[in-house]
């Protein structure tokens, strides 16, 4: 015979098991599950265009023409005016957006660490698919001596922020985003530090370094934590020194 405390006991522990059910599954959904960032080739047909064009005007030919003549209109605005070098510093707002907006109560889709990790792999990713064509590819700048005009860094680097701003906040905050990330665009061009196909290309680039530092969030998951328990020992450090040229950045390191 059942008694009443016996059934108390067994009501209670069947809502804590639905409870705890429910608990699983709100952490698999925020630790990452293959379902949040597994890869979809749909997702690089956006970037791999704009990659793509950029290319082709690299060969001689209308398309090449065309990015030309756009990028001498642009410059013919300016005129005798100076160059505007804020390009050189709003191209990181976004970057730095992606990371700290949650940090003011603005509701992310990865946690602070996870962030931190996506935005370092989009990074390296960037530095690859940018440094390697400039090195290799001898495209003279529109206005200055150098011949490793394509990609454009700059571009790529604000674009490659405002797809972390879309990814993490949503579309309205990303609007935002990309709406900076085409004024830099305009502004490489103004100053005649690039060609039209240099910023398309660009802007590809940093859409796909982004891209791989979201699909990559899983595997930094699986290295960080141990025992089912995410270990937060991750410290993150603002970098900027003004010699040799001035540069900034960060560093970051985890205890494992």
């Amino acid at each position: 015979m059942k008694t009443h405390g016996q059934q108390m006991g067994r009501d209670s522990l069947s809502v804590s098991d639905s409870v705890l059910s429910v608990n699983n599954r709100i952490l698999s959904v925020s630790d990452g599950t293959p379902e949040n960032y597994r890869f979809e080739w749909r997702q690089t047909i956006l970037p791999a265009s704009l990659i793509g064009v950029g290319a082709v005007a690299l060969a001689p030919g209308f398309i090449r023409n065309g990015s030309r003549s756009v990028t001498n209109s642009v410059i013919d605005i300016r005129g005798k005016n100076n160059r505007l070098e804020w390009d050189d510093y709003i191209q990181y707002l976004p970057v730095a957006s992606s990371l700290m907006l949650g940090c003011t109560g603005v509701k992310a889709k990865h946690s602070f660490r996870d962030r931190a990790f996506i935005v370092a792999t989009s990074y390296a990713t960037l530095a690859v698919l940018t440094n390697v064509p400039k090195f290799c590819i001898d495209e003279k700048r529109p206005e200055f001596a150098g011949h490793n005009s394509f990609p454009s860094g700059h571009t790529a680097t604000v674009f490659m922020g405002a797809e972390l701003v879309r990814i993490e906040y949503g579309s309205w905050y990303g609007i935002g985003a990309y709406t900076i990330a085409t004024g830099v665009g305009f502004m490489r061009m103004y100053n005649g530090r690039h060609w039209l196909h240099d910023v398309v290309a660009g802007a590809g680039v940093g859409i796909l370094s982004a891209r791989v530092g979201e699909w990559s969030c899983q595997l930094w998951q699986k290295i960080f934590q141990k025992k089912g328990r995410k270990e937060n020992n991750l410290v993150f450090t603002p970098v900027a020194s003004p010699v040799n040229g001035g540069y900034y950045g960060f560093t970051m390191g985890c205890c494992f």
